[in-house]
């Protein structure tokens, strides 16, 4: 019910923006009987009412998303979606996960060296990362390594040259392409879980139950891994479930910085040019993405606490 209630969203916040879809695919001074043929082509001389419906039919009959109107005009909107989906499953889905081991690790160091200097340093670093915008990271970013290490690509997801190399070779292009956007996404994200960790993990240590541990001689370590994180991991659960989902969403802000051809790339291309069946495609992928991730999530809370009911 609620994939069907975003599909039905989906298909009328592109029918209410401001604009007017016809001036992007009628040329201007074409005559009557163009603009005639064109809108009977494209479905929109349809009621809303018929393009719902159609549109429904194609999507889960045909499993057929419409075709771009600008950013590859005629073109299958599920042809250009998958080189897409690959790069920003690689940079973002590689990116979320190592942020989520090392953000988490932090996290629970800090908290455990809470009030010492490892954690007013450690804290000190997660709020200016936190807090600093991702665009003003990335030119540092950029800037830094233009002009220190110029002959270090900066843009792209690959080179010239990628199609010519053999399987190794390709690995390390995309890896020497994709180390600087990563490293911005990732300093970023690891704030964020480092942060949600030692606030959790806090509040988790000076529950009356840790007192107990530590009072009956249980090592250290056993109380933190044991004791503490488990309790500690509920609400990190549904912070990591929520940036997984957003990783089919790409991270527009660092891919438009290093020009990095990923779905969050494709989706300030799709808006900047009105193409409407490419944003009403990216923004269902999302969506969905986001619901299952927090469906996995509920499940994962379901084994953790034995507190939450099914």
């Amino acid at each position: 019910m609620t994939i069907f209630l975003i599909l039905s969203f989906n298909f009328l916040l592109f029918r209410v923006m401001p604009g007017d879809v016809t001036r992007i695919v009628i040329p201007k001074g074409a005559d009557n009987q163009t603009i005639e043929d064109l809108r009977e082509y494209y479905g929109l001389d349809d009621s809303k009412l018929s393009q719902y419906f159609t549109y429904l039919e194609n999507l889960f009959f045909r499993g057929e998303l419409g075709e771009s109107l600008t950013v590859r005009k005629g073109s299958e909107v599920t042809s250009i979606l998958g080189p897409y989906v690959l790069n920003t499953l690689i940079l973002v889905g590689i990116g979320t996960i190592f942020s989520i081991w090392v953000g988490v690790i932090l996290g629970s160091v800090t908290a455990w060296k809470r009030g010492k200097a490892v954690d007013r340093v450690g804290s000190a670093f997660f709020i200016v990362f936190y807090c600093m915008p991702t665009f003003l990271f990335g030119l540092v970013i950029i800037t830094l390594v233009g002009r220190y290490v110029p002959e270090w690509p900066i843009k792209g997801a690959f080179g010239d040259e990628y199609w010519n190399l053999d399987i190794l070779g390709k690995i390390g292009d995309r890896t020497l392409h994709m180390l600087l956007p990563m490293f911005a996404l990732v300093i970023e994200t690891i704030a964020t879980f480092s942060i949600i960790t030692r606030s959790s993990l806090i509040d988790v240590l000076t529950e009356d139950y840790m007192v107990t541990a530590v009072a009956k001689g249980l090592k250290g370590k056993d109380v933190l891994h044991d004791h503490a994180m488990p309790n500690a991991m509920l609400p990190v659960v549904t912070v990591i479930a929520m940036n997984v989902g957003w990783v089919m969403s790409g991270s527009i802000m660092i891919e438009i910085i290093f020009s990095y051809p990923g779905l969050g790339y494709l989706t300030w291309d799709a808006v900047w040019n009105y193409d409407y069946p490419v944003m009403q495609a990216i923004f269902m992928l999302e969506a969905v993405a986001v619901l299952i991730a927090n469906f996995l999530a509920d499940m994962a809370l379901f084994k953790l606490d034995p507190r939450v009911k099914m």
